[in-house]
């Protein structure tokens, strides 16, 4: 079963949709990525000098007509690649519930996983702090990854962000060679916890696409209350609150600050970014924002 958004307009939209990569991958079998591999592909690599053995199809006659000489041409093979997703599962993703945060993160994570599925990706799903799935293969494989995702209760998840490196390392441990990773989180947690997470995924040579998802109430916070106890939803504190106007003030201001550490992090360390609103449509979210960035085309 798929999320309502997972309409027949919808599915048929995303389906035209292909996942891009900036580098070449190895992979496991024949898909619709260009290789690392040399090999009997489409698309020309170069020439090496014509060995005994080699097939005289692939001589280049013309090279010969001009330098007296045989070469054959060498073509790019095309191979499936590794694609992980990481899905931050923490109780801040469904704080306030009614924000839908947690679903649009659920909603992007079954889109890009359908998308791979499509064009013959290996897709390996973690839903950090809840479970790490095998490699998934073949369009109809999203409906068992839909299910999973469907059935989980956040609310009854202890997933905190300390357990956030620990989490990375065993998705990681999963994969077989370097692909795509996606991490889908609305990165509310220490800069030095996230950039523990993110280098562990650099250190495995991964091209990585950060995905943010906010919702209003991260922007306007118990927008209607002047006075509030407000209950830490990863480590339980409670911090008594009065939301005059300089309280908002700062609590917008230490957000862009953080947002603007978080930012410079990813572009230090040539990570994409996309920024999607709760609130926002997933299609339009994913039609528009993530082709502009270059993840889809």
């Amino acid at each position: 079963m798929l999320p309502e958004r997972f309409t027949p307009e919808f599915i048929r939209n995303i389906e035209q949709l292909r996942i891009r990569s900036r580098r070449s991958f190895l992979g496991s079998k024949q898909g619709g990525h260009l290789s690392l591999k040399r090999g009997h592909g489409i698309e020309f690599a170069d020439y090496r000098k014509y060995e005994p053995g080699d097939d005289p199809r692939r001589i280049d006659w013309g090279v010969f007509g001009r330098t007296d000489r045989l070469y054959v041409k060498r073509f790019r093979e095309e191979e499936d690649m590794s694609v992980l997703i990481l899905l931050d599962t923490s109780p801040s993703m469904c704080v306030p519930a009614i924000d839908g945060k947690w679903e649009m993160a659920r909603d992007v994570a079954l889109t890009l996983s359908y998308v791979a599925l499509m064009q013959q990706d290996t897709v390996t799903v973690s839903a950090l702090g809840a479970f790490h799935s095998p490699r998934y293969y073949g369009a109809k494989a999203v409906h068992e990854l839909s299910n999973r995702l469907l059935s989980l209760k956040l609310d009854q998840n202890r997933f905190s962000y300390e357990q956030l490196a620990r989490e990375v390392q065993m998705a990681v441990s999963r994969i077989r060679f370097p692909g795509k990773a996606l991490f889908i989180s609305d990165f509310l947690m220490p800069i030095g916890e996230i950039r523990r997470a993110v280098n562990i995924l650099r250190a495995r040579n991964l091209e990585i696409t950060a995905i943010q998802v906010l919702s209003p109430s991260d922007f306007e916070p118990l927008k209607n209350l002047d006075q509030a106890i407000a209950l830490d939803s990863e480590t339980g504190e409670e911090v008594e609150l009065v939301l005059d106007a300089d309280t908002r003030a700062q609590y917008s201001e230490l957000l862009k600050d953080h947002n603007a550490e978080l930012l410079e992090y990813f572009a230090q360390s040539q990570i994409s970014y996309s920024l999607a609103r709760s609130d926002q449509p997933l299609g339009e979210y994913v039609i528009n924002s993530l082709t502009e960035i270059g993840l889809l085309r």
